[in-house]
């Protein structure tokens, strides 16, 4: 019966993607106007277009202990609730400590924990998670995040995590200088989140609720044609993120109805060129289709230099002055040449990267050119940072 259920469906998208076809073609033949001057479509799904609502994910968080730093850990005598920590987990495990004992261990920190847990998870499911320092550590890198427990919004434990931490970021300290690259403090747990207790279930629903991923009137609106040709007067929109469809209550009918649903075809418009900038390390990411018109782009740098030298003001020997400790500090200034490349009107991106290569812009060089671009009016993509 449902396989019955799942050919006759196939054939029915088929056969409206056909019609659909067809009579889009007979308009541009009557208007005049060929597919190619056609807005730029991409042939998609409803499940790749939107999700179901009610299918979310839970956040969970958790405060724990990281061990094993090689002395990069926090300072106990500014972070007491590191040491409180140690206290408490050792007690646990039945070790008392003496009254009035001082630690000062370098190689532990206490860190906060974030993770999702994925929608319909069940005991056993493992996720990522993310560590951060909660005191004043110089680097997670190396540590191991011992067992820790995630709780949810209302106060209750679904999960557990536990591994070892992979951290991106690095600093090195000597002599006074200190150098940091990226962000030491924070770093991930691959599958190092475990589902212990499963998530209460939602409320059964009449209908289904598709949620967009982008929200848009025009996805909106042809979403709804599609699935009402496939099951007449069952869709409605209810704004350019939200489409309500009428579906049997039973779970079996329902599962197959969400299936056929979810591979109905759609053309949704072509999305917008977007160029991602991660902001903690200057990763920058452009898609094909950007497109620019005419600017003049100049970039250079200012740099400052402050060099402290330490020095020893002696008096003379039959004087009757005090030795003292000073510095002669000298503070420079220097300006480079700047770079002054032309980008011409519907450069592609290939341009656009030989062109910033020729300068030798940097990450963050590279981000900050192209938002002022984007701000200029001659860069048309959306610029995400995260």
């Amino acid at each position: 019966m449902v396989g019955a259920l799942f050919f006759d469906t196939v054939a029915i998208l088929m056969r409206a993607a056909t019609q659909r076809a067809a009579l889009c073609l007979m308009f541009c033949l009557g208007a005049g106007v060929w597919p190619s001057s056609m807005p730029a479509a991409v042939a998609s799904t409803i499940g790749q277009l939107s999700r179901i609502g009610g299918d979310r994910a839970n956040r969970v968080i958790g405060y724990g202990l990281v061990v094993g730093l090689p002395g990069t850990g926090d300072q106990a005598t500014e972070v007491p609730y590191t040491t409180q920590t140690i206290t408490n987990m050792l007690r646990h495990m039945g070790i008392n400590l003496p009254a009035n004992t001082f630690m000062q261990p370098n190689n532990d920190s206490a860190v906060m924990i974030t993770g999702t847990i994925p929608a319909d998870a069940r005991p056993g499911q493992k996720f990522t998670l993310t560590v951060s320092a909660a005191g004043n550590a110089s680097s997670l890198r190396g540590g191991i995040l011992l067992m820790t427990q995630l709780h949810g919004a209302n106060g209750q434990v679904y999960a557990q995590g536990q591994g070892s931490v992979l951290v991106t970021g690095a600093s090195a300290l000597g002599g006074g200088t200190s150098l940091v690259v990226n962000n030491p403090d924070v770093g991930r747990i691959v599958n190092g989140g475990v589902v212990e207790v499963p998530l209460p279930p939602s409320a059964p629903q009449a209908g289904i609720t598709l949620l967009l991923r982008k929200p848009s009137y025009v996805t909106a609106a042809r979403m709804v044609e599609a699935v009402n040709q496939i099951f007449p007067g069952s869709a409605q929109a209810q704004g350019p993120g939200v489409v309500e469809v009428r579906a049997p209550i039973g779970v079996n009918a329902r599962v197959g109805f969400v299936s056929a649903l979810q591979q109905i075809p759609v053309s949704a418009p072509a999305p917008q060129p977007t160029i991602v900038i991660n902001a903690q390390d200057g990763t920058v990411v452009m898609g094909s289709d950007i497109r620019i018109t005419s600017c003049a782009v100049a970039t250079g740098s200012l740099s400052v230099s402050v060099q402290t030298t330490p020095m020893v003001s002696q008096p003379n020997m039959f004087g009757r002055g005090v030795t003292v400790a000073t510095s002669n500090t000298k503070v420079g200034i220097k300006t480079h040449k700047a770079h002054l490349f032309l980008l011409r009107k519907s450069a592609s991106l290939e341009d656009v990267v030989r062109a910033l290569n020729t300068v030798g812009a940097t990450p963050a060089e590279l981000a900050s050119i192209l938002e002022a671009m984007k701000s200029a009016g001659a860069l048309h993509a959306r610029i995400k940072v995260i």
